[in-house]
């Protein structure tokens, strides 16, 4: 009887500690893996930047679909339509030249207008960075998307004001309506989840805060 108890005691107990050390929800574990997954090559991607890596992570999180997946890519009907109009009838688009579509095919206008990657970034945004859409795809991105950053919203990011940085990066403003109307919110959760896993060090069972 003596040992029955002890034993329920000791399965209470860890059951505790077990369920008090994970993911506290989904969006925590979404986190949790990204740190796990990536952490080191984010890390490496933001430095000389002015970008945190919690947000760069909650970035990722938010513009990759599934969270993490490399190969992500969404083509812009819209966007693509704009190059068209630009490079045929020379109607403005931003800060892209006219004379930087010279030569160029409808495949590689479709590139242009293609996001890619972990962040999302757009492919016609390789007209500043001097890199391709390839580049974009391949094992440089978040070197080449915290480029972009920095470029775009460092100043902001030097602020720490994450709600403008999240709303520059997914509607071009700081203070841009989102497509989802929670992207800011569930970014700025998604970068404390993320703070938390890197003061633990990934340790589920860490009890450092």
């Amino acid at each position: 009887m003596k040992n029955t108890v002890l034993n329920t005691y000791a399965i209470i107990f860890l059951s505790f500690f077990f369920f008090t050390g994970c993911p506290e929800n989904e969006e925590d574990a979404i986190m949790f893996h990204i740190y796990h997954s990536m952490h080191e090559e984010i890390k490496h991607a933001v430095q000389g930047t002015d970008l945190d890596p919690s947000y760069l992570a909650a970035l990722i999180s938010l513009e990759s679909h599934p969270p993490g997946n490399r190969k992500s890519e969404r083509f812009e009907k819209n966007i693509y339509e704009r190059l068209v109009q630009l490079k045929q009838d020379g109607r403005k688009f931003g800060f892209i030249e006219r004379s930087s579509l010279n030569g160029k095919s409808d495949r590689e206008l479709r590139e242009f207008a293609t996001s890619y990657g972990l962040t999302q970034i757009m492919g016609f945004h390789c007209i500043e960075l001097g890199c391709t859409p390839e580049d974009l795809k391949g094992k440089y991105h978040l070197q080449w998307a915290a480029a972009w950053m920095q470029k775009h919203y460092g100043r902001k990011a030097k602020q720490k004001n994450w709600p403008a940085c999240f709303r520059i990066h997914n509607t071009g403003h700081p203070g841009g309506e989102t497509y989802r109307k929670d992207y800011v919110e569930r970014g700025l959760a998604r970068m404390a989840y993320y703070n938390k896993w890197i003061r633990r060090k990934g340790n589920l069972f860490s009890s450092a805060e």
